[in-house]
């Protein structure tokens, strides 16, 4: 997904240098704007084969060289910015790559106000970082702005704002403001049923809203989501487990980490996992909690080991949700 990203952000700047160059006069501006379309195909080579840290440069060099062209605020340079940010996220840079993203968005509103479509994109990557260092209302403040924009000028069933909805339901339940989560879950779920999507996105969606119904003790509702997900998941050959704790052989408990002790971090950490035909676990993902205890509390599930699970006398895939519980002593 990021790959291919970041690839159609090279093609559309490609793009729009092209465009600009064949309106510039023959000159040293030309040649800047030649050396940089030049970069970017190296560039895009370059991250195809993972090869971020001799990337990097080339993309620096990019933005330089349109800068150099048009100014330090200047339109042409969000798709730049933007591409930097992400060479940052896979080089697993976050500073840098918020920099840029807020650089780019920035100039995006300078140049087009605040409700362009040129802002989402550096709207939805800083709510990611904002997400995944556990400043969850500025998240949900960032993907919050973006879903309005792409509610303005975007068709109104158009999955792009179905996956908005669904990052800010995201945000706001990890705040632990449900109430507020609760209809733009809803409103995900809706825009995904009229697209016709029956995949991992809806399915997660439906997921996600049931924690939040569940948290509301909101029964009625949350059964209803229940049984959609068990006809998904059936599709699907995987049975959806609910809270899995119970069926532990072996409930792997986390450490408590120094950091987290110390910052004074506490509380119930869930995991959402899924476990194979024979009782393992094959993959583990945090899904609310204190940031400073998720690593620690991955890495247990991962070790833990549950009863199979049988349908019809054969063995099934399970997901499900293990809770952990830190409290400092």
């Amino acid at each position: 997904m990021l790959t291919s990203r970041l690839i159609l952000i090279f093609i559309l700047l490609c793009v729009a240098v092209e465009g600009v160059t064949a309106q510039s006069p023959q000159g040293n501006d030309s040649q800047q704007l030649t050396e940089a379309r030049e970069l970017n195909a190296k560039t895009v080579k370059l991250y195809g084969e993972h090869k971020y840290e001799e990337a990097l440069p080339l993309a620096l060099r990019v933005v330089d060289l349109v800068t150099t062209a048009f100014g330090k605020t200047d339109s042409h340079l969000i798709l730049p910015l933007i591409n930097l940010g992400d060479l940052y996220l896979a080089m697993l840079r976050a500073d840098d790559a918020k920099a840029s993203f807020e650089r780019a968005l920035t100039i995006a509103q300078t140049s087009f106000g605040r409700t362009d479509m040129a802002l989402t994109r550096p709207l939805d990557e800083l709510g990611h970082l904002m997400r995944k260092a556990g400043e969850y209302q500025k998240a949900a403040d960032f993907f919050s702005r973006s879903l309005d924009i792409k509610q303005k000028l975007l068709k109104p069933t158009d999955v792009e704002i179905a996956r908005a909805a669904y990052w800010a339901a995201e945000a706001y339940r990890l705040n632990r403001a449900f109430s507020t989560a609760e209809p733009l879950y809803e409103q995900a779920i809706k825009l995904y049923d009229q697209a016709g999507i029956k995949d991992a996105e809806l399915v997660e969606a439906l997921r996600r809203c049931l924690i939040v119904l569940t948290s509301e003790n909101k029964k009625d509702k949350a059964a209803l989501i229940q049984s959609r997900l068990a006809e998904l998941s059936a599709e699907q050959g995987i049975v959806e487990g609910g809270i899995v704790n119970g069926w532990a052989v072996k409930l792997a408990q986390p450490s408590y980490p120094l950091g987290a002790r110390g910052a004074h971090a506490s509380g119930q950490v869930r995991v959402e996992v899924l476990i194979d035909e024979s009782g393992n676990v094959i993959s583990a993902d945090a899904i609310g909690g204190h940031p400073l205890l998720q690593a620690a509390s991955v890495a247990a599930a991962k070790e833990s080991k549950f009863t199979p699970t049988l349908k019809s006398g054969v063995p099934v895939k399970v997901r499900g949700v293990i809770i952990y519980n830190f409290v400092i002593q």
